[in-house]
C-alpha cells in the first residue's frame, strides 16, 4: 500500500512539474566572473543585463561564478553562452571551450587597459619587489586566481619567472583568492602582501576607501588590455549579430535620455562601452605566456644546455610569429576609431551623435560571420513566484484529501481518531506541496540532461584519467599536514567536549547550566568550519594552526551534543552505589558515570577524526593548512592529471584512518 502511494506521489509531483514547464522562453545563460563578492558583482550587471532582454528579444539569465574555471566549464557544456572573462581565462575558454571574443570593454575616461599591481599593509616595511623576494620564507603572499590575468599571470611573468623564482618556495605561505579577498587580507595584515589590479583599485577608492587607506602600492605592471566577452562559436549567426550589435551600441545610441542611463549603468560596471574584438586579443596575452616560459627554460636547473637552447630557440619563433601577428592586427583594427568616435562625442554633446553607431554598423557589415548552428539556444521553463506557490498549494490539497479519504481504517480495524488522519494528511499534503514549490528554484527539471549530457560528463571525467605524478612528494607532504591538522583538531575536541557533554547532560547538571551549556554547542555545531577557520585567520594567521583551532571548535560541539546523550544513557545503580558511600558530585561523575562513556566517547572521537580528515582537506582553500589548497588551485587551473593523484591520495589518507578506527573501536568496545 505504502509503497504504490509513494509511487503515485512520485509520479503525480513529477507531472506537476512538467505540466508547468509549458511556459518556455528562449533563454541565453550571461556568465560573469566574480572578481568580488558574488552578491555585489550580480547586482552591478543586473541593470545591464534587463536592458539586453529587453533589446536583444531573449530571456538573459545571469549566472556568476566565484572562479574562472566555473565560467568556462559552463561555457563548455553549453550551460553559459556568453561569458564576460579575463584574459588569461578568456584565453583558456577559447581553447577548451569552443568560445570566441567578439568584443571588449573600455573604461569610462576611453583607456583600453589595466595594471596589475602588488599591495602591501600601509605600514609594512616592504618598499620595492626586490624587498619582497627576500626569499627566506618570513612573508605570506597572496595571488589572484590561477587563471587571472592580473592576479597570476602577469606577476608571474614579469616578476617570479624572470628571476627564476617559484612563489611556493619562496614564500612562507602562499594562497590563491580574488582581488577583493586578497586586498581585504592585506588591510587587516593577515598577509603581508598580494596582487591586486588597479581597476579594483578605483572601485575601492570610491565604495571603501577606509580599507585602502590600510594598503600601499610597491609594483605596477605596464598596461594590459581590457577584458574581453565572448560567446560560444556554435550560436545561431541571427544571435551573434544581435548580441553584438547591442554590446557595441550600448551607452551610444537613442536619445540623450537613453545615453545618460545606459552610461550610468556602465559607470557602475568600471566601463565607458565596447570594442569590437576577436581572438586576436589573446595575442599580448600568448606573448605574456611564452614570456613566462622563455624565463623558465632559461632557469630550468633540470635541462641539459642542449635541451636548453632547443627549447629557448622554439619559444623565440613562437614569440616572432606572435610579433608579426599583433602588427598585421594593429594595421586593421578599427576598434581605436570607435574609441575616438566616443571622445569626441563626449567632448561635444551637441555636435552628431551617431558617429559610434555608424563605425559599429560597418563594422557589422563588413565582418564575416562564421556558421553557427540553427538557432539552437538553451530553454528553460519561466514560471513567476506566484504561479510556483499556487501549483504547490493545489497539489498538496490534493493529495492531503486524497489521502485522508483513503486512510480511513477497514471496518473490523481499530478505529482511527480522524484529528490524527488530518494530521497525517496534512503533513503529507505539505511535503508534496513543498517539493512542487521548489521545482523550479531547485531546476529539477534539468534532471534529462544527465541523460542527454552523459557524454560531456564522460568527456571531463577523462581528463582525470591521465594521472601526473610529477608533484606527488609535494602531496604526501601535504597529506600528512592535513592528518596532523585533523589529529590535532580533533583531540583539543575531545578537551572541550568532555565538559560540555557532562554539563548539558539532563541527568547531570540543573536546567539552568544545561540549557545554556547546549546553546553552546548549537552554536559550534551550526557554524562551518570554514567560517570558523576564517576567523582564526585572523587570529594566528595562515597555516595549519587555524585549520586546527576550526575544527577542534566545530567538533567540539558535534562530540558534546554526543557525549551528553551518552550520559543521560547509563545505567542509574554504579551512580547510586557511589552516592550510597557518600561520595560527592565530582566522585561519583569520576567513578560511576565516566567508566559507562568511556567505550563509546572513545568510539566516537574516533569517528569524528575519520571525519575531520575529510573536512581538513577542505581548509586549505582559505589559507588553513593542508592539501586544500593544491586541490582546489589544480581543478581551477585545469590540471586534471595532478587532481587525480591528489584526490587518489586523499581517498587513500580517510581509507587508512577509517581501518585504523575500526581496529582501535573493535578494542574499546
Amino acid at each position: 500500500m505504502m509503497t504504490r502511494f509513494l509511487t503515485a506521489l512520485v509520479a503525480l509531483v513529477t507531472f506537476a512539474g512538467l505540466a508547468a514547464a509549458q511556459d518556455e522562453r528562449e533563454t541565453i545563460v550571461f556568465g560573469v566572473v566574480a572578481t568580488e563578492q558574488s552578491e555585489n558583482v550580480l547586482h552591478l550587471w543586473e541593470p545591464f543585463v534587463e536592458d539586453m532582454a529587453r533589446d536583444t528579444g531573449f530571456n538573459i539569465e545571469l549566472r556568476s561564478a566565484t572562479d574562472y574555471a566555473g565560467v568556462i566549464e559552463a561555457m563548455r557544456a553549453d550551460q553559459v553562452q556568453v561569458a564576460w572573462l579575463t584574459n588569461a581565462s578568456g584565453l583558456e575558454a577559447s581553447r577548451r571551450a569552443d568560445a570566441e571574443v567578439f568584443a571588449k570593454f573600455i573604461y569610462p575616461d576611453g583607456q583600453l587597459g589595466y595594471r596589475s599591481i602588488i599591495i602591501v599593509p600601509e605600514n609594512s616595511p616592504l618598499q620595492n619587489v626586490e624587498d619582497l623576494l627576500v626569499c627566506d620564507g618570513s612573508i605570506n603572499f597572496g595571488l589572484g586566481d590561477p587563471l587571472s590575468t592580473s592576479g597570476t599571470l602577469v606577476p608571474q611573468a614579469y616578476i617570479f619567472a624572470d628571476r627564476g623564482i617559484d612563489p611556493q618556495t619562496c614564500f612562507n605561505q602562499v594562497t590563491s583568492a580574488s582581488h577583493e579577498q586578497n586586498l581585504l587580507a592585506v588591510a587587516n595584515g593577515q598577509l603581508d602582501a598580494a596582487t591586486n589590479n588597479t581597476t579594483n583599485i578605483d572601485r575601492l577608492e570610491r565604495a571603501r576607501p577606509d580599507v585602502l587607506e590600510r594598503v600601499r602600492i610597491i609594483w605596477r605592471s605596464p598596461l594590459i588590455q581590457t577584458d574581453p566577452i565572448m560567446w560560444r562559436t556554435d550560436l545561431s549567426p541571427e544571435a551573434k549579430a544581435t548580441i553584438q550589435e547591442f554590446f557595441l551600441t550600448y551607452g551610444w545610441r537613442g536619445d540623450a535620455e537613453q545615453r545618460a542611463h545606459e552610461q550610468a549603468v556602465l559607470r557602475e560596471l568600471e566601463m565607458g562601452g565596447f570594442l569590437p574584438a576577436t581572438n586576436e586579443h589573446f595575442l599580448p596575452i600568448m606573448r605574456l605566456e611564452l614570456t613566462r616560459d622563455l624565463a623558465e627554460a632559461r632557469s630550468d636547473p633540470d635541462l641539459t644546455e642542449d635541451e636548453r637552447a632547443e627549447r629557448v630557440a622554439a619559444i623565440e619563433a613562437e614569440m616572432a610569429e606572435l610579433a608579426e601577428r599583433e602588427h598585421l592586427v594593429a594595421a586593421r583594427d578599427l576598434s581605436a576609431d570607435i574609441a575616438m568616435a566616443r571622445r569626441e562625442m563626449v567632448a561635444n554633446p551637441d555636435g552628431p551623435q551617431d558617429q559610434v553607431t555608424n563605425l559599429v554598423t560597418t563594422y557589422l557589415q563588413d565582418s564575416p560571420r562564421p556558421e553557427g548552428r540553427a538557432a539552437q539556444i538553451n530553454r528553460r521553463p519561466e514560471t513567476s513566484q506566484l504561479s510556483r506557490m499556487l501549483i504547490g498549494l493545489i497539489v498538496g490539497l490534493i493529495v492531503a484529501v486524497g489521502i485522508f479519504m483513503t486512510s480511513r481504517p477497514p471496518k473490523f480495524s481499530p478505529a482511527r481518531l480522524p484529528s490524527d488522519r488530518i494530521i497525517d494528511a496534512a503533513i503529507w499534503g505539505g511535503l508534496v506541496g513543498l517539493l512542487v514549490w521548489s521545482f523550479w528554484p531547485a531546476e529539477v527539471f534539468k534532471l534529462p540532461l544527465l541523460a542527454e549530457n552523459a557524454d560531456r560528463m564522460g568527456e571531463y571525467v577523462a581528463g582525470f584519467a591521465r594521472p601526473d605524478f610529477s608533484e606527488a612528494g609535494n602531496y604526501l607532504r601535504q597529506i600528512v599536514v592535513t592528518v596532523q591538522i585533523a589529529l590535532w583538531g580533533t583531540f583539543f575536541a575531545v578537551i572541550l567536549a568532555i565538559p560540555l557533554g557532562l554539563l548539558g547532560a539532563s541527568n547531570i547538571a540543573p536546567f539552568w547550566i544545561r540549557r545554556p551549556v547546549r546553546w553552546v554547542m548549537d552554536g559550534l555545531r551550526a557554524i562551518n568550519e570554514l567560517v570558523v577557520a576564517a576567523v582564526f585567520v585572523a587570529a594566528v594567521g595562515l597555516g595549519p594552526f587555524a585549520g586546527v583551532l576550526a575544527l577542534a571548535f566545530h567538533t567540539a560541539g558535534v562530540l558534546g551534543k554526543l557525549f551528553s546523550e551518552a550520559v543521560e544513557a547509563i545505567e542509574d545503580g554504579p551512580v547510586e552505589g557511589v552516592r550510597a558511600t557518600g561520595a560527592g558530585p565530582l566522585n561519583e561523575v569520576t567513578w560511576a558515570v565516566i567508566p559507562q562513556v568511556i567505550p563509546l566517547w572513545a568510539s566516537y572521537a574516533l569517528y569524528r577524526f575519520e571525519s575531520n580528515t575529510r573536512s581538513a582537506t577542505i581548509l586549505g582553500l582559505i589559507g588553513a593548512g593542508g592539501i586544500g589548497q593544491v586541490l582546489y588551485e589544480n581543478i581551477r587551473s585545469f590540471e586534471y592529471g595532478k587532481t587525480a593523484v591528489v584526490i587518489g591520495m586523499i581517498i587513500i589518507a580517510v581509507t587508512l584512518v577509517d581501518m585504523m578506527s575500526q581496529v582501535l573501536r573493535k578494542r574499546l568496545m
